[in-house]
């Protein structure tokens, strides 16, 4: 009897290793660093308004009111959000502030700013949100408190709520 001697194929195989990561990231980074704060206000007159500008923080009157000193601020936000992360910011378009100790009122009409950190996405040149091109991100408030000229002396304060909702 012989020996039957079969040759096979030798197979070779190809491994490739892929890496899995996450990012968890629990969306709580939003603070607020800075009051938005009007200051003394004196009204004459028939009244009028006082407005912080949002993007430059600068103050300016209209109508028969004067503000006084220099402790006038718009409000700032910060925010941690990894670089990429897509965002829509908003806020409520007002503030009612009550006296101290009383029940006279004034409003505010706000305007919310994203600032550093942050770039507009468009989709077919629609804004849709926004992106963030930093490690941290500011977000200023600034608005416009209109002034009655019988209004109540007082130190008058509300809140306001400024939210961010990641796509």
């Amino acid at each position: 009897m012989g020996a039957l001697s079969v040759a096979a194929p030798s197979l070779a195989a190809d491994d490739a290793i892929a890496v899995s990561t996450a990012l968890v990231f629990d969306g709580t980074s939003l603070q607020n660093v800075q009051a938005l704060q009007f200051g003394q206000i004196v009204p004459t007159g028939s009244g009028g308004a006082v407005t912080i500008n949002a993007d430059t923080g600068s103050v300016s009157t209209i109508g028969e009111v004067v503000a006084l000193g220099s402790n006038q601020t718009r409000a700032r936000f910060t925010l941690e959000v990894p670089i990429g992360f897509t965002m829509i910011i908003s806020g409520d378009p007002s503030v009612v502030l009550t006296r101290a100790g009383g029940t006279e009122t004034m409003t505010a009409s706000l305007i919310h700013r994203p600032t550093s950190g942050l770039a507009a996405v468009t989709v077919f040149g629609l804004p849709i949100g926004l992106v963030a091109t930093a490690p941290t991100q500011e977000i200023h408030t600034g608005g416009s408190l209109v002034v009655a000229g019988n209004q109540a002396d007082g130190f008058y304060e509300g809140t306001f709520t400024l939210m961010v909702a990641y796509l």
